[in-house]
């Protein structure tokens, strides 16, 4: 017996009954109260999705790709369950927290081992006769949860560009589905649908400058995570309970401490948010990974301002990764990269979507400003004096 969930994105999901059992875990239901895009919703007010649905959406898209694969209906199933619980590690506010969790509990929100193990959705997995550990492997990946070119992606991408109303996250959705087979379990996209491969990864390339790395967002974001430092520091936060807790249950912890915590929460509620001292590229100071700490404590120190007002944002780029999707020329398995100029031109562009920013209380800008130009040895822009003049990028 089955139902149907009526979605924005997809339209009517079906759930077959052994998924709702899944899906009324409290692992899942969880997802219900996590934003999907984190603090997104102070620059786009309707980004107010949540992980859940987006699971629903990832599972929809799997169970579509699962079919064409030449596999036993058990690990079909796998795939399903996999779909369905590959976000239920993430902490409140989604990527907001992953910092943090990892700093502290050296996980990843792609660890969903421990938090399965023990419960009764272990009980609810084994009964329908699932590996456990198998759903684990399908999630870290690569599979066609988690690759260059995977379920996950083509939701998120296209839900996420609904909900805040951007129009860079839209492809080809059906077609890509659509011209995907596999060989063994490892999935290729046919020549025919080589562009709509393109405009997937196009799609994300978009995404990051308007979305998902917005100065507002990462603003928001640092300075949230600061205050959950200080908590975690102070001992008046266990760590291990941001995996349990909620979005409501972080804010109204935070909204509920005095001092230091209390405060940036209250400022992210009313949106009085820390603003740029400075936002440069991170190529015009190096790529190296830079103490964000130590730098935080030194402009500070310099600017004559408390420390816990300078942020200093630093995002590291990934290591290069190379792409493994594969295109089907005329017979021919081929790499995703090595047939599209284009895609070899985003994976070197994406390095310059990084901004290094150093954010503090309106009042103190233009001091942290001339401390953090010093600090990071920053060459000053000159002013543009007439509408035609040519100025470096700041």
């Amino acid at each position: 017996m089955s139902k149907t969930i009526q979605d924005p994105i997809h339209g009517g999901i079906k759930i077959d009954e052994w998924c709702t059992k899944i899906i009324d875990s409290p692992q899942l239901q969880r997802l219900r109260r996590i934003k999907q895009v984190g603090f997104a919703n102070l620059v786009y007010p309707g980004a107010n999705h949540t992980r859940f649905e987006h699971s629903l959406g990832v599972m929809y898209i799997a169970s579509i790709l699962v079919e064409k694969m030449h596999v036993g209906e058990r690990e079909k199933k796998e795939v399903i369950a996999a779909a369905l619980l590959h976000d239920i590690g993430h902490a409140p506010f989604s990527h907001s927290s992953e910092n943090i969790v990892k700093k502290y509990l050296r996980v990843g929100h792609e660890d969903v081992l421990p938090l399965i193990k023990g419960t009764e959705l272990e009980d609810v997995l084994k009964e329908e006769g699932l590996r456990i550990r198998r759903i684990s492997e399908l999630i870290k990946g690569p599979s066609i949860i988690s690759g260059d070119i995977d379920a996950d992606r083509m939701d998120y991408l296209v839900r996420d560009s609904y909900y805040t109303g951007v129009a860079y996250g839209v492809f080809d959705l059906r077609r890509l589905i659509d011209k995907i087979y596999f060989d063994a379990e490892k999935p290729i996209i046919e020549g025919s649908a080589l562009r709509a491969a393109e405009s997937l990864l196009l799609s994300r390339f978009m995404m990051y400058p308007t979305v998902y790395y917005h100065h507002v967002c990462r603003i928001a974001r640092k300075m949230y995570e600061k205050a959950l430092e200080r908590c975690i520091e102070d001992g008046s936060l266990d760590v291990k309970l941001l995996l349990k807790m909620d979005d409501h249950d972080i804010v109204a912890f935070l909204r509920s401490q005095k001092g230091y915590a209390g405060e940036i929460m209250g400022l992210i509620d009313n949106r009085r948010l820390f603003k740029r001292a400075i936002y440069v590229s991170r190529s015009r100071v190096g790529l190296e990974k830079i103490n964000a700490e130590r730098a935080e404590a030194e402009i500070a120190a310099e600017a004559g301002v408390d420390e816990k007002y300078v942020i200093v944002d630093a995002p590291q780029p990934e290591e290069a990764k190379e792409l493994k999707a594969v295109v089907d020329v005329d017979g021919q398995q081929l790499k995703l990269e090595e047939v599209s100029p284009l895609v070899r031109a985003l994976k070197e562009a994406e390095r310059d979507i990084l901004q290094l920013g150093v954010y503090t209380k309106k009042e103190y800008v233009d001091a942290v400003a001339k401390a953090a130009i010093r600090y990071f040895n920053i060459e000053r822009i000159p002013k543009q004096r007439r509408l035609d003049e040519v100025l470096p990028i700041w």
